[in-house]
C-alpha cells in the first residue's frame, strides 16, 4: 500500500518558532486520503469489536493468552506495522498515517 499524500519537508524541533512557515507546509487532517481514512476506521473497528468490550477481562489478566491473541489480531490487520517497510511485512505507510493510528489508539477511554 502506498499513500498519495505529497511529501512535505518536516519542521524540526522548535524551528517553527524562529522561521516563517508557509501554510502549504502544514499538514491538516483534511488532507488524509481515502486509504488513510480506511486505516483509521479499521483501527477504530478493531478497538470497538475486540478491545473495548473486554476491558475487564484484560485488566484482570486471568487469561494469559488474551493479550498475545489481541496483538496477533492487530498485527494481522497491519496496525502494529504501519510504518514498517513492506519488504519487512509492514504497510510501508508514511509518518502521517502512522500518527493517525497512534491518535486513534491514544483516544482510548
Amino acid at each position: 500500500m502506498s499513500t498519495s499524500t505529497e511529501t512535505k519537508k518536516s519542521i524540526r524541533g522548535g524551528e517553527f518558532l524562529v522561521r516563517e512557515t508557509k501554510a502549504s507546509e502544514i499538514f491538516i487532517p483534511e488532507e488524509f486520503n481515502e486509504e488513510q481514512k480506511m486505516i483509521r476506521q479499521q483501527c477504530k473497528d478493531f478497538l470497538d469489536k475486540e478491545v473495548f468490550n473486554r476491558l475487564d477481562e484484560i485488566d484482570s489478566m486471568k487469561d494469559p493468552k488474551l493479550m498475545p491473541s489481541l496483538l496477533d489480531k492487530a498485527g494481522e490487520l497491519g496496525l502494529l506495522g504501519t510504518s514498517v517497510p513492506s519488504e519487512y511485512g509492514g504497510f510501508g505507510m508514511d509518518f502521517n498515517t502512522t500518527m493517525l493510528v497512534a491518535e486513534v489508539i491514544e483516544d482510548i477511554p
